[in-house]
């Protein structure tokens, strides 16, 4: 496991935070960044930047449609070579609001669509989280207009209708959590967040019987040697497949915050640079922070990862100064 840097040629985006980079595996693999704020509270504009990993230069990209207005805090999720996006916030001279919008990004035409969907959509909100399994998308949690929530919407891409799934009341409402798949595709795993205070917890929720519970590998009850994960905030998770487990493999997560600013949304708080892994397994051992080759990146929230093959990208955040970064960096797992 290995840390790397990763140099950035052609027109690199303004630094930004509160944005989302999304990987499309097309045979080169691209990662497309969107969204996001440079000054706190106000969101940069409406274009896709797209990064090629193979020449690790930013490349231009050709859009047309119906693009979403600017925005930060919104969630994004890819199905083939399609790429989702959902809700967000708007700026401080836009009103703020927050939204629930469904804008898909065809990564081949280069084709914004806003989407007509059916059913009824989750309500308005903002650093919540989406997540893919096959062809349908699952959105978790954020901050709405009457608070921070803890439900959970699938919606169904080819049919393109909503449909709200169960919720459990061991689940704290919050914002910032992560959401992830297992690796094998039978579960959505949530984790951390905040819900006035930064969130350890761990909830699973099988796909099959569409249940909740709370996995014992990170309960912190029964073996003195499960250790829990220091709890934060608006950090990177993703799930990789081990060749010698029998099950989904295991989480990793990296950085977020850790203390939350006095400032609220315009101020940093304090912000981490570990990187943890938790193995899935039922009697696991919990949580354990991992040694690292190479160099990690620096102590940040608020950033923009996604899962590549292999490992994990991060891109951007908000610094300990309050400075937004547009650094990127490659977590390689193998």
């Amino acid at each position: 496991m290995k840390w790397h840097k990763i140099s950035q040629a052609g027109s690199v985006p303004l630094s930004r935070s509160s944005h989302t980079i999304t990987y499309i595996n097309d045979g080169k693999g691209k990662a497309y960044v969107f969204g996001g704020e440079h000054k706190p509270r106000t969101p940069i504009d409406s274009q896709m930047h797209v990064f090629d990993m193979d020449s690790r230069s930013w490349v231009p990209v050709q859009c047309s449609g119906d693009a979403p207005c600017p925005r930060v805090a919104h969630s994004t999720a890819s199905v083939g070579h399609t790429i989702y996006f959902f809700g967000g916030r708007s700026g401080i001279e836009m009103g703020e609001g927050s939204m629930n919008d469904l804008y898909s990004f065809d990564s081949k035409s280069g084709v914004w669509s806003k989407l007509d969907t059916k059913g009824s959509p989750p309500e308005a909100r903002s650093f919540h989280a989406m997540v893919a399994v096959g062809s349908t998308l699952y959105v978790f949690g954020g901050c709405g207009k009457g608070g921070r929530l803890n439900d959970l919407h699938l919606f169904d891409t080819a049919a393109l209708e909503w449909l709200q799934m169960p919720s459990s009341s061991d689940i704290k409402d919050r914002g910032g959590p992560g959401l992830v798949a297992s690796a094998d595709g039978s579960s959505l795993y949530v984790v951390g967040g905040f819900a006035g205070y930064e969130l350890n917890d761990v909830h699973r929720f099988d796909l099959g019987t569409r249940t909740w519970d709370c996995p014992s590998c990170c309960s912190g009850k029964g073996a003195p040697d499960r250790s829990l994960l220091p709890a934060r905030s608006v950090f990177g998770v993703s799930a990789h497949s081990c060749a010698a487990c029998d099950h989904g493999g295991h989480l990793v997560l990296f950085g977020g915050e850790v203390d939350p600013s006095d400032k609220g949304h315009a101020g940093a708080g304090q912000f981490s640079s570990d990187t943890f892994c938790l193995d899935t397994a039922k009697g696991g051992a919990g949580w354990h922070k991992l040694a690292i080759e190479g160099t990690p990146p620096t102590p940040r929230g608020w950033f923009a990862a996604t899962a590549v093959p292999g490992g994990m990208l991060v891109h951007g955040g908000n610094s300990p100064t309050n400075e937004r970064l547009q650094d990127m960096y490659i977590l390689n797992l193998h």
